[in-house]
């Protein structure tokens, strides 16, 4: 039996993917070490509704710099990427993404894809999944 509490989350992640939702396509991939990923036979490719995240991020890089010298002049900008899965999608997707799968964007300008990198379970139910940038070959 679901609590009030159960309820009351899936009404917050159901109006976070009414507003912050988009769709994207899970493929799913063996990968091997030395190997580029390919296509996963036995898990289907399906769409999948969640909510993407990216924060940009600096980081000074110090390296062997003493006292005051060189302070500040390299920085590294990177971004974090990440999409989130409701507890009642990641339900109904047949399988779990795992990590080395490809998540592309279909709806957003030239259809940027993503390797997943990570695969966070919450306790709800929920997945977290960490992307980096990934070039496909159309």
């Amino acid at each position: 039996m679901a609590s009030a509490f159960d309820a009351l989350d899936a009404m917050a992640s159901g109006a976070a993917l009414e507003v912050f939702g988009e769709e994207s396509v899970l493929t799913p991939r063996r990968s091997a070490q030395y190997v580029e990923a390919s296509a996963d036979a036995d898990r289907m490719s399906v769409r999948v509704r969640g909510v993407f995240s990216a924060c940009s991020s600096t980081a000074d890089l110090r390296g062997q710099g003493r006292g005051g010298e060189f302070t500040g002049t390299t920085r590294l900008l990177s971004e974090q990427s990440a999409f989130w899965i409701a507890a009642a999608q990641v339900g109904e997707l047949g399988f779990r993404p795992a990590k080395g799968d490809l998540l592309r964007f279909p709806e957003r300008p030239g259809s940027p894809c993503f390797a997943i990198v990570a695969v966070h379970p919450t306790s709800m139910g929920d997945l977290n999944l960490l992307l980096v940038r990934e070039d496909v070959a159309e």
